[in-house]
């Protein structure tokens, strides 16, 4: 995992790098982590760096702005705000940040916050290779729902391409029901990461695609569903 601390406080940093450091080799999770103070070195690396600790005051810039100026770039860096005032928590769902520290920061909090954020990256970093469905691998971040139509599972990616197969929708039940896959129907699971909004008897998905909500499945998905909110937040 590659991590950036955008800060110009040394003793700040100090006590970062240790709660991170603490962390991730309890968790025994390779990691670099590497300093910035510049604005422009920022924007140009964000692409290479999977976690972001911003300040949200360093020299002249102000975090705030800075991350919704990196809105404007491609990239898969997840937002950690520190800052020395509260006052900012509001602001920091302004550039999507996921957690939000107060410095000088706790240890215990930090690991307890900061496994969400872990769990999240190896989500997006697990993937498989299957045989049945072809040779490139197959993440488990680009699929946002499997249906089975006429004994074939259809694997819906995020960029809209299909994959069909001839394995049973069991089979990937079995396969993806720990990452947070559902059955909200008996023909379908689905990636509960990209559920926009639960209606009485159907889904929407953050694609606008919706998904019937069986009366039988209901109370299971929900819970899970739940569980799934509970775990990110």
């Amino acid at each position: 995992m590659n991590i950036l601390i955008y800060d110009d406080n040394i003793d700040d940093i100090k006590q970062l790098t240790t709660c991170i450091d603490y962390l991730f080799k309890k968790q025994n999770i390779k990691f670099q982590i590497h300093i910035c103070q510049s604005s422009k070195e920022l924007f140009n690396t964000i692409k290479n760096y999977d976690l972001l600790f911003l300040d949200i005051e360093i020299n002249n810039d102000n975090g705030i702005d800075l991350g919704l100026k990196l809105q404007k770039y491609r990239h898969d860096c997840r937002i950690i705000i520190t800052t020395n005032y509260a006052k900012y928590a509001i602001d920091g769902y302004k550039i999507h940040a996921d957690r939000y520290f107060i410095k000088p920061i706790n240890q215990l909090e930090f690991n307890l916050e900061m496994n969400v954020i872990i769990k999240k990256y190896l989500k997006n970093s697990i993937g498989f290779y299957d045989d049945k469905i072809g040779k490139s691998k197959l993440f488990i971040k680009d699929i946002i729902y499997i249906e089975f139509i006429d004994r074939k599972s259809l694997i819906h990616k995020l960029n809209g391409k299909v994959i069909s197969t001839n394995c049973t929708l069991k089979y990937w039940y079995d396969k993806l029901k720990q990452y947070g896959f559902a059955y909200p129907y008996r023909s379908f699971i689905v990636n509960l990461e990209y559920i926009s909004s639960i209606k009485k008897d159907e889904l929407i998905l953050i694609n606008e695609e919706k998904i019937p909500l069986s009366r039988y499945y209901k109370k299971e998905f929900e819970n899970k569903y739940e569980d799934y909110l509970h775990d990110i937040l």
